[in-house]
């Protein structure tokens, strides 16, 4: 962007500075913690996990053969297993007589869920990967 020095009348000229970083692994690894905030958020409040899996998506193509690619893993499939307890703990609930059975379901899911942020978002703090994110714990 030129501007004129109003004391010269001559042009210079100012580089803008940028307040974050564009290397793709300091945001990379920002996407990863974000997604991992969300599902934090989603422990308390259930929806941010939604807007966790599609970031987790959008960045699965970005990280393919990176250590980060089994964070990504992790966070797809704590998703879409948690999703099948909250369907089954719903199932349970519409028979009525299974409404015990479906609070099992749905307590030891959401204990599931918490251990799985927790543990990833540790790992993923200390720079250290998934070593199998197809796992169930």
């Amino acid at each position: 962007m030129a501007e004129t020095n109003p004391n010269s009348g001559r042009e210079m000229t100012r580089s803008r500075a940028i307040p974050f970083s564009l290397g793709l692994s300091e945001n990379d690894r920002l996407a990863v913690h974000i997604v991992y905030g969300l599902y934090g958020a989603a422990i308390v409040f259930g929806l941010p996990s939604v807007l966790g899996v599609i970031l987790a998506y959008l960045k699965r193509g970005d990280l393919e053969g990176t250590e980060l690619s089994g964070h990504v893993a992790w966070q797809i499939r704590t998703f879409w297993i948690q999703v099948i307890t909250i369907v089954l703990a719903a199932a349970f609930t519409a028979t009525f007589i299974l409404i015990p059975l479906a609070w099992l379901v749905g307590g030891a899911g959401w204990l599931w869920f918490v251990y799985r942020v927790v543990k990833g978002w540790i790992r993923h703090s200390n720079d250290q990967g998934i070593k199998d994110p197809y796992a169930l714990f």
